[in-house]
């Protein structure tokens, strides 16, 4: 009966080895979880930071064109005024003579 007793307890203390054991291996691999985690984390952050650099860098890129054309729009548009000014500068000189004079 003792020896039946001895080895129950025998029993009993492998199994609680084996529990110490699953108990540690179950922590040993919800840290490399979370340690893989967070490497996927870091990962992730890393590519989207190097995505909205792109894009911020394309928008700036389209912002910069856009504010060139309407820059030259813009001179093209005094060019042109400057130049109807300049041709009928003589015109509109006589036109304001001619309606002071008539007052």
């Amino acid at each position: 009966m003792n020896e039946v007793i001895r080895e129950l307890h025998e029993i009993e203390a492998q199994a609680g080895k084996l529990m110490d054991n699953v108990n540690l291996s179950k922590q040993a691999m919800q840290e490399e979880k979370k340690r893989q985690m967070e490497e996927i984390s870091v990962g992730l952050d890393a590519e989207m930071e190097g995505r909205l650099t792109i894009l911020q860098t394309r928008l700036e890129e389209q912002a910069q064109d856009e504010i060139r054309r309407l820059v030259e729009k813009n001179q093209q548009q005094m060019e042109r005024l400057n130049e109807l000014y300049q041709n009928n500068l003589s015109k509109y000189a006589k036109e304001i003579v001619k309606r002071i004079t008539e007052v």
